[in-house]
């Protein structure tokens, strides 16, 4: 007999009554949790799922791609993606639960071991923190597509275990790929089989990143830009407007700090050349002096 009084029994309470269509809102759903809600809405009712694929998130084992073969099972639903999404929301055409629950045994109360404390409480759709949530989500998602769903699998199949951390963005991410060039095709479609060395340090490279798959090119270039605008070695050389030439010399302390054995001080450096070369094209060039740096030069680019 279920337990009536978990978060799980009350989603599924509000979704049984449903008439025309829910809707499943929640950065993390797992197959099995989504299934315990599917079973008890009509087929004539229309399923909406938001969620995100983080590839930490998938890694971690809290959120599952796969969700997108059971819901098309069943038919008559919609899945999208929002990448800030932090929200759990379920809606029963008029009604809606709003809290901390995931779709999650864990979240809904019913895992085999300690659940997780959580609260939904009932509300409205035209509650008006409802409405303005919902219209952001609206402006933020896009359709998950099998593509999509396959390379976050494969992008979280690539994350090293050691930096798995649900929900987290690794701070000190850094490039380990000579190859950013490839960066986007790897990322919107992950090579699978056989993978060799090179390849599979680009594939970490991207997992590590933690940019949720479906991005087009000119968004993931900027998530890129971003990531690589963190690292404190770039900001000295983005920062200000003159020619500046940056050497393996003038990084040599940070680079001693995040070197390790997988990669060494000149294996480092020559992978942020190459990133910053590439991903910052307009301002940024490469000049061979003893050795290989990077020159400030924004100058060189004007008319």
């Amino acid at each position: 007999m279920e337990n009536s009084d978990t978060q799980g029994s009350r989603i599924r309470a509000l979704f049984a009554n449903a008439v025309k269509s829910v809707a499943v809102i929640a950065p993390f759903i797992k197959v099995d949790a989504l299934r315990s809600l599917l079973s008890v809405i009509r087929e004539d009712v229309h399923v909406r799922c938001v969620t995100r694929w983080l590839p930490r998130d998938v890694a971690a084992g809290v959120s599952d791609p796969e969700i997108l073969d059971v819901l098309d099972e069943r038919g008559n639903f919609s899945v999208s993606l929002v990448d800030r999404l932090h929200a759990k929301l379920y809606l029963s055409d008029d009604r809606c639960l709003v809290g901390s629950s995931n779709v999650t045994f864990a979240g809904m109360g019913e895992a085999s071991d300690d659940s997780n404390i959580e609260v939904l409480v009932e509300t409205s759709d035209d509650d008006p923190a409802i409405v303005a949530t919902l219209h952001e989500i609206v402006h933020a998602e896009r359709p998950a597509t099998r593509s999509i769903a396959r390379a976050a699998r494969r992008l979280a199949d690539s994350l090293p275990k050691e930096v798995i951390t649900p929900g987290a963005v690794d701070a000190t991410w850094f490039p380990g790929s000579r190859r950013p060039e490839y960066a986007f095709h790897f990322y919107r479609q992950p090579p699978s089989g056989y993978v060799g060395a090179s390849d599979k340090v680009l594939l970490a490279d991207l997992a590590r990143s933690d940019i949720q798959p479906g991005l087009h090119e000119e968004e993931f270039n900027m998530e890129i830009r971003s990531l690589l605008a963190e690292i404190p070695i770039a900001k000295v050389i983005l920062s200000g407007d003159d020619d500046v030439t940056f050497t393996r010399a003038d990084a040599q302390s940070y680079l001693e700090r995040i070197a390790g054995e997988e990669f060494s001080v000149g294996d480092r450096w020559n992978s942020f050349v190459n990133w910053m070369a590439y991903f910052f094209s307009e301002s940024v060039i490469t000049q061979e002096i003893s050795e290989i740096a990077l020159r400030r030069a924004q100058k060189a680019f004007e008319p």
